[in-house]
């Protein structure tokens, strides 16, 4: 055994380098999902501060999440149904995609897991690809390979409830996450951050100024003359990027010639009446795509395009032609490019959100980086010190994130077999980058998946995406590819059907909702 001398490597005692002040420069769903998180998590002794002004508008189309979001509302101790509640929201069991593989195609990128395994070592998918011999072969009705997890059975029917335990039976292999209103989003957080002592200064933010010998942010100046000083700046000003893009200079990695699209239009409209979907519509069009989320009390609709493909009156054409109900407003146009800053975290500046990169909505990853980024911070918090193993090591996990998010989203875009508009032949043809071709060469040769651990889109998610888009792999798992076919035909049918049962046995989603979360109803303009 080791013996180690009591007084050798001790901890440093502590020290007057505790941090005494975080500022938050900027409000939206970053600013005080950054506030609500520190007011919570931080000792006392550290004041967290937020200055927005209501002069600035936030960009705000940010309403649906994925589940992770569930993991945030607890560490912040968010009352589900009060949030729900406050933000007009509903539920998500997934994203449906419509006319991304070719046209009239429609599928469901699910959260989840299968409902469950035939095999202890192979997964689901090979034992589906391997069924489908046999169905060619007995003219049976064959399930999609979206039917074999019950998020989808429920979502065709509108169904919903929060799954059950134990989580590893069949009726409970599905999660959640949430549209809602990111206006009273940013409210509601609001709220429960100044509760819990957050304080929120109005201003507009008129200069930066930063140590003449260590290069660290020092305060920042408001139009009024106020100076607001802080150890610790978290930069959640937008695509202004105020500190981290502004003060700081921090480089800029463009990721146009992969996501070429760099405009949005956003419009709310009048909610159909009858059931509510609980899941979000991802819709292509000859460029670009549209949103369409729906809430307790409107629609929130968007449509993603690229300006080099389609001027901003032909995407508002095709954008207000295809929407459910009345609008209840014009469309609103945001302008954006994606790509992020090389890093997150600079001397004593943190950006979130949209000050530290973009990539579009496709997957609903926006607000995820917010929290991500929030939850290394608090796992890498610093002192006065800013100690730069902290900053590196953040960094290097937040770019690996971006990257990995960035492949998933460049794939729906080059998987598509469209090349009925020179957008998608382009999406179709362009070069991709090198871990996503890795990634897709190693699905085509026999349907394995050849991504990291730590990847936020796992296993289910890619499988529903790549077969959901027409690539399927030209093999199946080595020791799947002896089994007999009519026997894996057989057991997926079984396993479609359970899932259509156990989603059956769901309530309606908009009655869930009524009886867990309605909200009070709005007057829309």
């Amino acid at each position: 055994m080791t013996q180690f001398d009591p007084g050798e490597h001790l901890p440093q005692p502590p020290s007057d380098q505790s941090l005494r002040r975080v500022l938050v420069v900027g409000g939206g769903s970053s600013g005080w999902m950054a506030a609500t998180m520190l007011a919570t998590t931080l000792s006392k002794d550290i004041s967290v501060e937020l200055v927005e002004s209501e002069a600035i508008g936030i960009v705000g189309v940010g309403e649906a999440t994925i589940p992770p979001m569930q993991k945030f509302n607890h560490f912040v101790k968010l009352d589900e149904a009060a949030f729900m509640a406050a933000t007009q929201g509903t539920f998500k069991l997934g994203i449906e995609f419509h006319n991304w593989g070719r046209k009239g195609d429609r599928y469901l990128h699910q959260f989840g897991a299968v409902g469950r395994e035939i095999d202890a070592l192979v997964k689901l998918h090979h034992w589906w690809l391997l069924g489908r011999l046999a169905a060619a072969q007995d003219g049976r009705p064959y399930p999609q390979f979206q039917e074999l997890y019950v998020a989808q059975a429920a979502a065709r029917e509108n169904r919903f409830a929060p799954a059950g335990r134990p989580k590893d039976q069949l009726p409970n292999r599905y999660t959640h996450a949430y549209h809602f209103d990111a206006h009273l989003y940013a409210r509601h957080l609001r709220s429960v951050a100044e509760e819990r002592g957050a304080v929120r200064h109005e201003g507009r933010i008129t200069d930066v100024e930063r140590d003449g010998e260590s290069g660290f942010v020092s305060a920042v100046v408001l139009e009024d003359g106020r100076r607001l000083e802080a150890d610790l700046f978290i930069d959640c000003s937008g695509f202004r990027s105020l500190l981290l893009g502004g003060a700081l200079e921090e480089e800029w990695d463009d990721w146009s010639r992969y996501i070429p699209s760099d405009r949005a239009l956003a419009v709310p409209s009048k909610r159909p009446d009858g059931d509510i979907r609980p899941y979000t519509q991802g819709i292509a069009h000859s460029v670009g795509w549209q949103w369409r989320i729906p809430l307790q009390h409107r629609t929130g609709n968007g449509h993603v395009f690229a300006s080099a493909f389609s001027s901003e009156s032909e995407a508002e054409e095709r954008l207000l032609a295809t929407i459910e109900g009345e609008a209840l407003d014009t469309p609103r146009l945001i302008k954006f490019r994606t790509g992020r800053r090389k890093r997150a975290w600079v001397k004593n500046v943190v950006g979130l959100g949209l000050s530290s990169g973009f990539l579009e909505p496709l997957e609903s990853t926006s607000i995820h980086f917010v929290q991500s980024a929030l939850e290394r911070l608090v796992d890498y918090f610093p002192t006065r010190a800013m100690d730069p193993a902290l900053a590196e090591a953040f960094n290097r996990r937040t770019e690996q994130e971006w990257l990995d998010v960035r492949d998933f989203i460049v794939a729906h875009y080059h998987l598509s077999e469209r090349e009925d508009s020179e957008f998608w032949r382009y999406t179709r043809n362009m070069a991709i980058p090198d871990s996503l071709a890795h990634v897709l060469d190693v699905w085509r040769a026999r349907g394995i998946l050849d991504i990291s651990g730590g990847h936020l889109f796992q296993l289910g998610s890619w499988s529903s995406m790549l077969i959901g888009q027409r690539c399927l792999p030209g093999g199946v798992h080595a020791l799947a590819d002896r089994a007999d076919p009519a026997y894996a035909a057989q057991a997926v049918r079984r396993i479609a059907d359970e899932c259509r049962t156990a989603a059956s046995r769901l309530p309606k989603h908009a009655d869930f909702i009524a009886g867990y979360c309605a909200a009070q109803p709005m007057e829309m303009a």
